[in-house]
């Protein structure tokens, strides 16, 4: 089982991301990710088996880059598919019904402990 990632950016192509300058710049973009992934399943659908979307975060050699990213099996025919349509269908900007409704908060994005 080979698995294999695609890259989808912070936000839809059309939206400005957090900008790493920003004083919380990786708080904001794991939200904005976060809500990006809400976007995706409310627009392409719930993912396979074999297909997940999730937050990935640069390793710390470099400055702190958070993206939403599609983590699928190669070898399964759906979970590949899946992967392409997010990568070539994802809405190029945040859709106004799931945007409002769907904006995780801060403390719902809070770890307890």
């Amino acid at each position: 089982m080979a698995f294999d990632l695609i890259a989808l950016g912070t936000v839809p192509s059309g939206e400005e991301p957090a900008s790493e300058s920003e004083i919380d710049y990786v708080g904001r973009a794991f939200l904005q990710c976060r809500r990006f992934i809400e976007l995706l399943r409310h627009t392409i659908g719930a993912e396979p088996m074999g297909a997940e979307l999730r937050v990935r975060r640069s390793g710390p050699d470099f400055s702190p880059y958070i993206e939403v990213v599609v983590e699928f099996d190669d070898a399964n025919d759906v979970a590949r598919a899946y992967a392409n349509r997010c990568d070539r269908e994802a809405p190029k900007r945040w859709d106004r019904t799931a945007g409002t409704a769907s904006r995780p908060s801060l403390v719902v994005a809070r770890k307890a402990g």
